[in-house]
């Protein structure tokens, strides 16, 4: 379940990758205005991703924030990093891929840079919490993609 989770995310990621354009002006997180403000929206909702997972829930699945690394060999990567905790005002988890540039493995228990966030997703009561890239590559899809993706997730999507 972890293993398709991970790689669901990973295509939403190559589906918010930026289009290309002549007239872009380059903003701190790219290209495309859209994605940086879902990026934006995810920043400035952080305390909530923090208010949330520091209050237990018994149907909570899923923990995650999308971090943006940057590997001396390319150009930076948004990976979800999964089972996500916050004490002592320090974000932690396990890697959602592999880098092997930077010699992190999936799995791998990392510490994140509260800068590097990009995105967070909380999935309560079977419902999706956050996700705001999440969502603007749903936004993006055909029809027919948007079904196939619904259908492969253990959540929904509300508006």
């Amino acid at each position: 379940m972890v293993r398709n989770l991970v790689l669901t995310l990973c295509l939403l990621t190559l589906a918010c990758a930026a289009t290309p354009s002549v007239m872009s002006t380059p903003t701190l997180f790219g290209t495309d205005p859209e994605m940086n403000a879902a990026i934006q929206q995810a920043r400035d909702t952080l305390n909530t991703f923090i208010e949330k997972i520091a209050t237990p829930h018994a149907d909570r699945t899923i923990v995650a924030v999308k971090v943006r690394f940057s590997p001396p060999d390319g150009l930076p990567q948004d990976i979800w990093v999964d089972g996500v905790t916050y004490t002592d005002e320090i974000f932690r988890g396990d890697m959602g891929d592999d880098i092997p540039s930077l010699r992190l493995k999936f799995g791998q228990k990392i510490t994140i840079d509260e800068k590097d966030i990009v995105d967070w997703m909380i999935v309560e009561d079977g419902k999706l919490i956050g996700g705001y890239t999440i969502r603007l590559a749903m936004q993006r899809m055909s029809p027919d993609e948007r079904e196939r993706f619904l259908k492969s997730l253990d959540y929904s999507i509300e508006d």
